[in-house]
């Protein structure tokens, strides 16, 4: 089984340290069998308020999509912009720990208690507080997103 799944509860310290979780980080990939969440690491704003932290295969792949997009659309610049100057490398210490920029961690509102969850191909990181506000605010219920995006229509049926 590969990609991010779960939810785990950790703490961030003072110098804004925080340790990947132990099932995230024995993730391995697909071609080469080595550890995802090993050697370097991007993190940058992710959307809804939360952090993204992507392998380096992945953000190699995010860039690659990006790089289609045409520069001459106001709203790819605007997202360009945010995107890229937020984000930063990391590297995990050999105890699994990252250091969040302080920058992001003002940007996501992190305190000491982290929700961390896997989405798959990255793992988001989460004030708990702003994540249970996210699904608190999100309108669809969890079975009508998923008829919508399991049924191959991705469109929304509300309008």
């Amino acid at each position: 089984m590969s990609g991010f799944f779960g939810q785990y509860q950790t703490t961030m310290d003072d110098k804004g340290r925080f340790a990947l979780p132990a099932k995230l980080r024995s993730v391995l990939s697909g071609t080469d069998k080595k550890p995802l969440l090993e050697g370097n690491l991007v993190i940058t704003k992710g959307l809804e308020g939360c952090l993204s932290l992507y392998p380096e295969p992945e953000w190699e792949e995010v860039q690659s999509r990006l790089s289609t997009l045409n520069f001459t659309e106001k709203d790819f610049r605007y997202f360009s912009r945010r995107f890229y100057s937020a984000a930063g490398s990391v590297t995990p210490d050999k105890n699994g720990r990252i250091l969040i920029p302080s920058h992001l961690v003002s940007e996501a509102g992190l305190k000491k208690e982290l929700l961390v969850i896997g989405v798959n191909r990255w793992v988001e990181i989460w004030n708990p507080e702003r994540y249970q506000y996210y699904l608190e605010q999100y309108a669809k219920s969890y079975e009508e997103v998923a008829e919508r995006l399991f049924s191959g229509d991705g469109s929304d049926q509300s309008g």
